[in-house]
């Protein structure tokens, strides 16, 4: 008789934490990179999900955050990470149950700003981050509530992306991979 062992979800999720941190770490060297990176890198928690389920996804991304936030030098890519766009497409896959559609897209726009106020909250009040108060208060009311907009409308994009990665994943990459034992 055969004993089934973890090491292959085990290895699996490493990998991609590994790569996630990877894609981490360069986009910080990058200065447009502060939102694509960790797009990226949550986008990456895609494949955990589908191939070790939710918890060792969620597991994935907790350590993820913690190695970014100890080890990426732009806190505000480590924080966006850390508080929504890493957790967003694991979360997603609940949120996209909620019916009606109406209510469905209300729920990921409250959650997706509340993500963004908390993680500027964050990073003003409790680590008081020079830059990023000073940045925002260079910014006139106008225009923080056109980010604001257009954070909402980045949010309709990678859900929409999110599908596509997934579907990228069964159809041209699975196949790819070893099988599991």
């Amino acid at each position: 008789m055969r004993r089934q062992t973890n090491s292959w979800p085990i290895a699996f999720c490493g990998i991609v934490a590994g790569l996630c941190v990877a894609v981490m770490l360069g986009g910080s060297v990058l200065p447009l990179a502060t939102f694509c990176a960790p797009a990226l890198s949550g986008a990456l928690l895609v494949p955990v999900l589908i191939e070790c389920g939710a918890r060792a996804a969620w597991l994935t991304w907790l350590a993820v955050s913690l190695i970014c936030v100890l080890t990426v030098p732009d806190p505000e890519m480590a924080f966006a990470f850390l508080f929504l766009l890493g957790y967003y497409p694991l979360l997603k896959v609940r949120l996209d149950r909620i019916r009606p559609a109406v209510l469905r897209w209300g729920v990921k726009l409250a959650v997706w700003n509340g993500a963004i106020a908390a993680m500027y909250g964050t990073l003003t009040q409790l680590f008081r981050l020079a830059y990023i108060i000073e940045e925002l208060r260079a910014y006139q009311s106008w225009m923080l509530a056109a980010l604001l907009v257009l954070g909402n409308l980045t949010l309709w994009i990678y859900d929409r992306a999110l599908v596509s990665v997934a579907r990228l994943y069964l159809v041209r990459i699975r196949p790819l991979l070893p099988r599991r034992r």
